[in-house]
């Protein structure tokens, strides 16, 4: 259970960052595919997976 409880913790930290830096790029004119590599950098970092 504590497997669980961890692996959804740093979910919500992955996607919180995930969104905080997404706004950040979308203001900047961040590149598509730049941004799509820093965002899964973030989930892998985390050790979590995405699923869009």
């Amino acid at each position: 259970m504590d497997k669980l409880n961890s692996y959804d913790s740093k979910l919500v930290q992955a996607r919180g960052l995930a969104s905080q830096l997404g706004m950040f790029a979308e203001e900047n004119d961040i590149p598509k595919d730049l941004w799509d590599k820093l965002e899964a950098t973030i989930y892998d970092f985390y050790q979590v997976s995405y699923d869009r």
